[in-house]
């Protein structure tokens, strides 16, 4: 019985033992080739404005502005930044358009939150050389390091 045991689990190894061997000869013809998409997503995988608007009309973010879409630094997401109800934010969505993900991505290597650095990106700033001061009504040291600046509409 034992004899036939062993046999058994020989057989069971051998077996494994092929089809690993026999993994890269089918690999080449499908999917799971090395480079995947041969590197470069973008000649097999596509999402749109509209498909992403369609995605996000199925969630609580069916009103959310689309302002740019790009592939994520995780290879089969989509990173989507887009603007609801005045707050900009990111959310991914995967290759096959079934998934959608929201919350930081931490590169391991460097520890890096890579969906804060996409946000820093379409965080609105207001460049303050810009804004003319001329007719300003001045309130302390026109020449301070910091300045406060209200608006307000008389009317």
């Amino acid at each position: 019985m034992k004899a036939l045991h062993l046999c058994h689990k020989a057989a069971g190894m051998l077996l494994a033992v092929l089809l690993f061997s026999a993994f890269p000869f089918f690999s080449r013809a499908g999917a799971f080739t090395e480079g995947g998409c041969d590197g470069d997503c973008m000649k097999c995988h596509a999402l749109s404005e509209q498909e992403a608007s369609g995605i996000l009309k199925k969630t609580n973010l069916a009103g959310a502005k689309i302002m740019g879409i790009r592939l994520s630094p995780v290879k089969s997401l989509w990173e989507i930044s887009l603007e609801n109800r005045g707050q900009r934010g990111i959310l991914y969505i995967d290759f096959s358009k079934r998934f959608i993900v929201s919350g930081p991505l931490i590169e391991v290597a460097s520890g890096a939150d890579k969906t804060k650095e996409s946000y820093e990106k379409i965080r609105k700033r207001v460049d303050l050389s810009r804004i003319s001061l001329e007719n300003a009504l001045v309130m302390g040291d026109r020449n301070a390091p910091r300045k406060v600046i209200v608006f307000t509409d008389p009317d």
